[in-house]
């Protein structure tokens, strides 16, 4: 794809609105493709580029991979002082597919549906982490979704970043509030790959209740009820936390729920799953590739394994048989 310019793009609809500028949807009338265009406005006085959109863009340069979104181009305008990054467009972010099942014949919440999904947004992650990079802001709404081919692909790495050491202190303003793990809720800074893992199970929680699992207005709220939902921490089951947590003692102390009265469409091989990737204690947290390997995941991977054999054995037949 060239460079874009009014010449060769057909404005369609606005997708989204949001603090960076506004995500479009815009015809390419020389070859009639379709792209999502992410307008981002840069305000500071050096009319520099932010450092969240090249590493966005070098991030993306970088992650080759059939559930990460693909950048197709980056443009800039000095009229109108924006940076353009295009995008291949898909139908909706999983938020609506989950919101407005009518509109898309959602089937994310048939176990089949929400199953395929969760690996996949798992072979993404997993993929992330293998490079050293964590999303950070992984949320239904930056998951965007082919629905004619049941795919669901990674979006929005924003606030992503390359992993340092194990020692490394890093911003405390990122992710949503609803998919934010315990050790970031804390607020000092210390936190890793198993983040992201928090928030996929978060995802995963929302596509069988078909809401957030939990939805609140303040960071202390948040940690009330994830310790009223999963037991309140001590130093026993995570060791270390009270040095994390400094305010650990004014948080009434909660045991574990039976998340079966919750999530009781999931059987017990996916509780086991959410509950491994909801676990308080980030170090012994499921990883993203250790989750894909999950019993849960059994028939899927069978499923996907016979289609591949039907399908190739379908061509060695027409090639054994050649045509008549």
């Amino acid at each position: 794809m060239g460079p874009l310019d009014d010449t060769n793009m057909e404005f369609l609809e606005i997708l989204g609105q949001g603090s960076f500028g506004r995500v479009s949807q815009y015809r390419i009338t020389n070859d009639d493709s379709i792209v999502a265009v992410k307008e981002i406005s840069i305000a500071n006085a050096s009319n520099a580029v932010p450092g969240c959109i090249i590493r966005e863009v070098s991030f993306l340069k970088e992650l080759n991979h059939p559930n990460i979104v693909r950048l197709l181009n980056v443009t800039s305008n000095e009229e109108t002082n924006t940076v353009s990054l295009v995008f291949e467009c898909l139908d909706c972010d999983l938020n609506k597919y989950i919101k407005q099942k009518q509109r898309y014949g959602s089937l994310v919440h048939s176990p089949f549906r929400r199953k395929s999904f969760l690996h996949q947004i798992l072979s993404a992650v997993e993929y992330c982490h293998s490079h050293k990079i964590i999303h950070r802001d992984l949320k239904p709404s930056n998951l965007l979704i082919d629905h004619k081919k049941k795919i669901i692909k990674l979006a929005d790495f924003g606030l992503a970043r390359e992993l340092g050491d194990h020692e490394m202190l890093y911003t405390k303003k990122i992710a949503t509030r609803w998919y934010k793990a315990p050790e970031v809720l804390f607020n000092k800074g210390q936190y890793s790959t198993p983040m992201d893992i928090w928030a996929v199970g978060c995802i995963f929680g929302e596509m069988v209740l078909g809401q957030p699992i939990h939805s609140v207005f303040d960071c202390i709220g948040e940690l009330e009820l994830i310790f009223r939902m999963f037991g309140t921490p001590t130093e026993e089951t995570w060791p270390g936390v009270t040095k994390l947590c400094d305010n650990l003692q004014d948080y009434s102390e909660s045991d574990p729920m039976d998340l079966s009265t919750i999530f009781h469409d999931l059987d017990p091989s996916g509780l086991n799953l959410l509950t491994r990737m909801l676990c308080l204690d980030p170090n012994k947290r499921i990883s993203a590739e250790a989750a894909l390997k999950h019993p849960y995941f059994n028939d899927l991977v069978q499923g996907i394994l016979l289609s591949t054999l039907y399908f190739c054995k379908n061509e060695l037949d027409e090639l054994t048989i050649g045509p008549t």
